[in-house]
């Protein structure tokens, strides 16, 4: 036993000094090989983006460098929501280095000791090595580009404010969710795009979400959905009054979903009491001071958001005669209590919210609510029949002196108005609507002074007892 084992130890001997001959002599073959063959070229099985770049020289490997350098994108295109920004990348800190590339393609085998490069040598006969292009990244750079940029796409988060008191909405604020650009994320994103040659790079946004809007979401009051504006220049100063008092009584209000909104029943009680002061009033034939002259002023508005929303409109008329703060002719809408009035439809699934306000001498009504995506088309007006206003009427008075003229009415053309509304829900359907307005001629109106009749006078018959009768004292029953 003891000589079988000797025998397997002397055979075990010779196969491994076998081996290391072995090993030697392919150590110097190799050797021989890279050095007479690939002498200042290189390697074996070495490739650069598909090209095999075996044998080739120092000059051919940069040129070869040089014009794949040439192909590769020098610039990226940054998306963010609907815009894009073409940024050449030497902007962004990043450049390619052609010299380097072409270095590390010719010292496959070259940088190691002599046994790591022997083995580099030995495996390139079966083993494929791609080399890319080197680059040279400058991460602080980019970063401080993203962070300008972050400038004109960060957005602050507005917290909600929906505050109810006596059924009106006493304190509003829509909340609006902010966006925040992330930095870093996008820093290495746009970094990996430009070495895989991804052109285009979706920057990465953050939602910053807004506080307090749970019960505005609720009810649906998300956005604005529609505007009605009309201008009040050159008002009296007690028609102004009037205009921003009962702008004010329909500031808040919620329409429910499905209900029928009227102007007269929200305005209530027009008074001196309820804060309104006398103004002209288009009444039958005349225009006379009233309480609340000019309250048309937001009724017409209301009717143009109306318009704009896609609402149906159930109840409207126009003026008597064509009122140039409502111009232009056709968008108005007259109310008087109880009627006229104007009626229309909150038809959405949700709550619509009022908001009022004045700016300059426009005012302006805002619906709040949730777009259900139909899409409203108004046409402009189209007026016709236009009818001269006649002759002024004069209208003598004793109120004033003899020969004194002072007007109290204009004159106004008659005409017939029209515009037509074309309202596109989301489904497809189609509704077309078209609004008549009719304005009839209006004469101007003066008050002339007159002279006041003169009273005869009469000479009281004597009394029988004139002489002797005391004095008396008549008392009327």
């Amino acid at each position: 036993m003891l000589k079988k084992i000797k025998n397997l130890i002397k055979f075990l001997s010779k196969a491994v000094l076998v081996v290391v001959l072995v090993c030697i002599l392919l150590s110097l073959f190799s050797l021989i090989y890279f050095r007479m063959g690939f002498k200042d070229r290189v390697i074996p099985n070495v490739f650069f983006y598909g090209t095999k770049m075996t044998g080739k020289t120092g000059e051919e490997v940069y040129k070869t460098v040089s014009a794949k350098k040439a192909e590769l994108q020098n610039q990226i295109i940054l998306g963010y929501e609907d815009k894009s920004i073409n940024v050449k990348i030497s902007d962004i800190g990043f450049s390619w280095n052609d010299s380097k590339t072409a270095r590390d393609i010719l010292y496959v085998g070259r940088e190691g000791n002599y046994l790591t490069n022997l083995e580099v040598w030995a495996s390139s006969f079966v083993l494929k090595r791609d080399i890319e292009m080197a680059y040279e990244f400058d991460s602080d750079v980019l970063s401080q580009y993203l962070k300008e940029l972050a400038t004109s796409i960060d957005k602050e988060s507005v917290d909600g404010k929906f505050e109810i008191k006596n059924n009106k909405v006493a304190d509003f604020v829509i909340g609006s969710n902010g966006k925040k650009l992330l930095i870093d994320e996008n820093v290495e994103e746009i970094k990996n795009a430009v070495i895989t040659q991804k052109g285009t790079v979706k920057l990465n946004i953050q939602e910053v979400k807004a506080q307090n809007v749970d019960d505005m979401n609720k009810m649906g009051i998300k956005e604005l959905v529609a505007t009605g504006q009309s201008s009040f220049a050159y008002s009296p100063p007690n028609r102004i009054h009037n205009i921003d008092v009962g702008a004010q009584v329909f500031n808040g209000i919620l329409i429910k979903p499905g209900e029928n909104f009227s102007f007269i029943t929200y305005l209530g009680e027009v008074s001196a009491k309820t804060g309104y002061l006398p103004e002209l009033v288009i009444k039958e034939d005349k225009t006379i001071p009233e309480y609340g002259g000019g309250l048309c002023q937001v009724s017409t508005t209301f009717f143009r958001a109306a318009i704009n929303a896609g609402f149906p409109i159930v109840e409207r008329s126009a003026h008597a005669y064509r009122v140039v703060y409502y111009e232009p002719a056709g968008f108005d809408s007259t109310i008087y209590q109880p009627k006229p009035d104007l009626v229309f439809t909150n038809d959405t699934k949700n709550y619509i919210l009022i908001q009022t306000r004045i700016s300059g001498n426009d005012l302006f009504v805002d619906f709040y609510g949730t777009n259900d995506g139909r899409k409203v088309e108004v046409s402009k007006s189209t007026v016709y029949n236009l009818v001269p206003p006649g002759d002024p009427i004069m209208i003598e008075t004793t109120e004033l002196k003899p020969g004194e003229k002072k007007q109290t009415d204009t004159a106004h053309t008659g005409a017939d108005a029209y515009f037509t509304r074309k309202i596109t829900y989301s489904d497809g359907t189609v509704k077309d609507d078209r609004f008549d307005s009719h304005y009839i001629p209006w004469r101007a109106k003066f008050l002339v002074g007159k002279e006041e009749p003169k009273t005869p006078e009469v000479t009281p018959p004597e009394s029988p007892n004139s002489n002797n009768s005391p004095d008396t004292t008549l008392v009327n029953p």
